[in-house]
């Protein structure tokens, strides 16, 4: 609940007084002291000044209190933004430097599997050229199929 202020306690107060006022007979009236019930009056919209006064300030307060909240979570977002950039940036280098890694292993693998092929090739073709300076074309006749000579 709201803290009550000085100058509500003073209205209850003032309204204590009417309500306890001696009535006048045959009449809703009541019987005041009217010097000290102008005081009270006079009491009560002079703090009446003081509480709207120190309301204001309050409320100004706590605007500046959430403006600074908002910009404070502003700057927080920021950060987080810019941090996140930052992140996702080493992330990606650090994917490019593996991928390119992983592309000069494959290369350098497919260059070494290129290079035994090719000796392979080579001596395939050594050993055609071996073979078939052993085989006289000339001597097989178009119904003979060189078939190679199994031991065994």
């Amino acid at each position: 609940m709201a803290e009550v202020t000085q100058t509500e306690r003073r209205l209850r107060d003032l309204k204590r007084t009417v309500v306890e006022a001696r009535s006048v007979p045959m009449s809703a009236s009541c019987m005041l002291n009217r010097a000290d019930t102008l005081a009270t009056l006079d009491t009560i919209i002079a703090g009446l000044e003081e509480d709207l006064a120190a309301r204001a300030r309050q409320e100004e307060e706590n605007s500046v209190r959430r403006g600074w909240d908002i910009v404070d979570q502003t700057e927080i977002v920021q950060e987080a933004r810019t941090r996140a950039a930052r992140i996702e940036a080493k992330a990606k280098a650090e994917q490019e430097e593996l991928q390119a890694e992983a592309d000069r292993y494959v290369e350098t693998r497919l260059a070494a599997f290129e290079a035994e092929l090719q000796v392979t090739m080579s001596r395939v073709g050594v050993m055609r050229e071996r073979l078939m300076s052993r085989v006289r074309i000339d001597d097989i006749d178009d119904q003979t199929t060189i078939m190679p000579r199994w031991n065994g």
